[in-house]
């Protein structure tokens, strides 16, 4: 993993579009780090904030990937770091 997980960073994570307000990503806060997995993902638990009338969503062990691509291809709750802009 590229980047290492702490408390308080902010993630994307994937979320269903119907309950984001026709978005396939959140931000998310991350509130506890767990273990590093052997495909290199670490685990978290995060706060998503919506798009949506109800504002957050609570997310326990969610797989934090380097990459959208990675997240995307992941079966299951998935995050990812936002990408770097110039």
């Amino acid at each position: 993993m590229s980047q290492t997980p702490s408390l308080g960073r902010v993630v994307l994570v994937l979320v269903n579009p119907i309950t984001n307000n026709g978005a396939d990503a959140a931000p998310a806060t991350i509130t506890r780090v767990w273990e590093q997995q052997p495909d290199g993902s670490s685990l978290v638990n995060l706060k998503a904030h919506l798009d949506a009338p109800t504002s957050s969503k609570w997310l326990t062990s969610v797989r934090l990937f380097d990459t959208e691509e990675a997240a995307q291809a992941h079966d299951g709750e998935a995050a990812y770091w936002p990408p770097r802009t110039a």
